[in-house]
Formats: structure tokens, sequence, C-alpha cells
């Protein structure tokens, strides 16, 4: 019975989530967000050229970030830390994303 309502919980949890179906989306950083931390550089003692490298610095993180980093839902998180198994299976997906496509495909 435990299982029953540790399954029907979990799943009110994922409705419930504002990710709903969105679990994962790559990271977003912005012109906006790098502006603010344009205008927190400002605020601080640094010399014109450290701020300068810093500034390099941040335009480079935000690029690479889109390209590497994922933000993902609470709830998905959180399943993933409880649930080795799931992690696995995703990684073992991804491993072996593309191979067999046929295999993949319905039968008709």
């Amino acid at each position: 019975m435990g299982d029953i309502i540790d399954e029907v919980t979990a799943l009110v949890r994922c409705r419930e989530c504002p990710w709903y179906k969105n679990c994962l989306t790559p990271i977003q950083v912005g012109p906006d967000d790098i502006t603010q931390f344009r205008t927190v550089m400002q605020a601080t003692n640094l010399p014109e050229h450290a701020r300068g490298e810093l500034d390099q610095l941040m335009e480079n993180m935000a690029s690479l970030s889109q390209q590497m980093i994922l933000q993902s839902c609470p709830v998905f998180t959180q399943r993933l830390k409880e649930d080795a198994g799931l992690a696995g299976r995703i990684k073992e997906i991804m491993r072996n994303w593309g191979k067999d496509s046929d295999a993949d495909e319905p039968q008709g």
C-alpha cells in the first residue's frame, strides 16, 4: 500500500510543479544578466583592468553555460538523487542515443 501512496504523491508533486513536463532546459544567460553583472562590478573598488577581465570572463561563461549547463525542476532533481537506478537508465539512454534507431521504431 505504501508504494501506491508514494507513486500518487510523486505524481501530484510533479503535476503541481511549475516545470511540469519541462523538466530540463538549457540555462539561459541573457544580455540583462550580463548588464546586471556589469552594474554590480561598477559598484566595486576593483581596478579598471580587473573589471574588464571579469567582464570578459562573464561573457565567456555565459556563452559556455548555455551549451553545457541544464536547469532542472526540483522534482526531477530530487528523483535523480533518490533513485540511482533512474539516473543510470538515463545515462544508458544517452550513451546509446542514435544507435539501433530502427529497433526503437514501432513495428506496424
